[in-house]
């Protein structure tokens, strides 16, 4: 296939074209007549999570700080610059396995050149990425850092079944995450999950271990911290670098109740919107989700403690004051905020499955 997606390669001069003619019109637009304010400190927040593990849950919230701050931001979605390829829809009516390694290459470099062309107007900015390559994210979070902006990153820390069972829900619901920008409707291969899910591990220690981060917090679904970090005037971590290790431990912390009786409420619902053509496909996808689901709430009693998880405040994470107490709290899934409607029942993952295999 990586032959094959060789071929879709665009020569540099119709990049440049592309990025010039369409892309700058398109996803700046709304940024004409805007005067970077030189007085203040251009803001970059990332965010970046596996596919379908809710990155575009999460920025609406930042997307509200920026303008509680008066800030009028670019908006970067990595995946979306596939579809300014000139090939792209007709590869996705072709051949839908190949629309991603063969607009993946061009995409990329359109959004490091968006987001070099932000940072050189100063233009404050919100990037979602999945991660799958890793050196990307390093890539662009320095060519904010190297034009003097403060750099902030959330790491969404989403368990793997969570995360399988997002892609299966939004592609079957058509909920906006699964076409983001101009995307057509798609379902995520397995291929391109299990990629990011194994990048964002990588991008978490490029946070710890270089200098081109400010301020980090590792997020659940829900927006709820488990770590939170700053640089000192000094430009030292204030606490010790530790967003790796968050990611690790929230990936196996058992489901907090409301995440548990939303994955279940998923599972039930996606079922009615299986057809044939799928079925096959999806009842592997969803067998694995169960498998994980019932992993993490058996073993991760076992793994504890976790840390007490703090309700986000999106604001105070641009301006680079945010910060958890740090409290280990055996008890802290039981302290959960969100409230479960009585709808919703209150079923363990063993029970669902007990009951689903007579």
């Amino acid at each position: 296939m990586a032959s094959v997606a060789k071929h879709y390669r665009l020569p540099e001069e119709d990049s440049q074209r592309i990025f010039h003619e369409q892309i700058v019109p398109q996803e700046f637009k709304h940024l004409e007549g805007v005067q970077p304010d030189n007085a203040r400190q251009p803001i970059a927040a990332f965010i970046v999570g596996q596919t379908g593990a809710g990155k575009t849950r999460i920025a609406p919230g930042l997307q509200t700080a920026f303008q509680n701050l008066g800030r009028t931001h670019a908006h970067f979605i990595a995946d979306t610059y596939k579809t300014y390829h000139p090939q792209y829809l007709d590869i996705v009516k072709v051949r839908p396995d190949l629309a991603s390694p063969a607009t993946g290459p061009d995409a990329r470099k359109w959004l490091e050149m968006a987001c070099r062309y932000a940072a050189e107007h100063r233009y404050d900015a919100l990037v979602e990425s999945a991660c799958r390559h890793p050196d990307d994210f390093s890539g662009l979070i320095k060519a904010f850092r190297d034009t003097g902006y403060r750099v902030c990153v959330a790491v969404l820390a989403v368990p793997e079944a969570l995360s399988l069972l997002g892609i299966v829900v939004r592609y079957y619901q058509q909920l906006p995450e699964a076409q983001s920008g101009n995307l057509p409707l798609r379902l995520t291969p397995l291929k391109v999950h299990d990629d990011s899910y194994a990048g964002l591990l990588a991008a978490a220690d490029v946070v710890d271990r270089s200098d081109l981060v400010d301020h980090v917090i590792v997020v659940r679904r829900g927006n709820l911290v488990a770590y939170a970090n700053s640089r000192s005037p000094a430009g030292e971590w204030i606490q010790p670098a530790g967003a790796r290790s968050a990611l690790d431990l929230e990936r196996v912390r058992p489901l907090l109740d409301r995440e548990l009786s939303t994955a279940l409420a998923d599972l039930s619902g996606v079922e009615q919107f299986k057809d044939a053509k799928e079925k096959k496909e999806i009842a592997d996808r969803l067998y694995e989700v169960e498998r994980l689901l019932s992993a993490v709430q058996v073993h991760g009693q076992n793994i504890g403690p976790f840390p007490e998880l703090q309700p986000l405040d999106s604001t105070a994470f641009l301006e680079g004051i945010f910060s958890v107490s740090g409290i280990r709290d055996e008890t802290a899934a039981e302290a959960e905020p969100e409230v479960v409607t009585d709808a919703e029942k209150d079923l363990t993952v063993e029970e669902k499955l007990a009951h689903d295999d007579p």
